[in-house]
């Protein structure tokens, strides 16, 4: 199990471009250049939970098409939904990896981190419940203390789920930009 940690890097953009840089560097470590179905997980009707949303909205903005992705603001997949579009997504897509996005609770000091795993998404564990797993690969942004609990994921500030929104959108956007580059340049080789 792979497991890289993002310390936060708000109001420091060559920070945040270093972050973003080694983020992209992990997403092929844990893809391997193979192109995901994205699936982002959380409901924006809490800011704490809506990570997964926000990244949705971002990266259809951003890549226009060059990948599914299931789960934006206007249409949220909420953890009790997890386990219907896990199935539809591997039948739909056998074979693809998946790589799911969902906002964690953590210890204190991780708050802001943003953490890329070799291992599915199992929402609903900072809260204490027992719901489907979903990914090949996950991405999870720590938003607030575990044991406050799920009623101050209400109090978790915009700004800082909106920059590791921000973040996450940007490091997945440049990872399938390059491998849709790659793959069409191997296909023009091949013609």
């Amino acid at each position: 199990m792979l497991i890289i940690i993002f310390m936060k890097v708000f109001y420091k953009q060559n920070a945040k471009n270093e972050v973003q840089s080694k983020l992209v560097s992990n997403l092929y470590d844990v893809l391997g250049g193979n192109l995901p179905i994205i699936v982002c997980i959380g409901t924006d009707a809490v800011i704490g939970d809506s990570l997964g949303p926000l990244v949705g909205s971002m990266l259809k903005g951003l890549l226009k098409g060059k990948t599914y992705i299931f789960g934006t603001v206007e249409s949220p997949i909420t953890a009790k939904e997890v386990g219907y579009v896990a199935e539809f997504v591997k039948n739909a897509y056998p074979n693809t990896p998946i790589l799911a996005i969902d906002a964690a609770l953590g210890k204190k000091e991780e708050i802001g981190s943003i953490k890329i795993t070799k291992t599915p998404i199992k929402p609903g564990l900072g809260v204490d419940k027992d719901l489907a797993e979903i990914g090949t690969a996950s991405i999870i942004g720590v938003v607030e203390e575990r044991e406050k609990g799920k009623r101050l994921l209400s109090l978790v500030r915009l700004s800082l789920v909106y920059e590791q929104a921000m973040t996450i959108s940007s490091a997945i956007h440049e990872y399938i930009t390059t491998c849709n580059e790659k793959e069409q340049t191997s296909f023009k080789k091949a013609r």
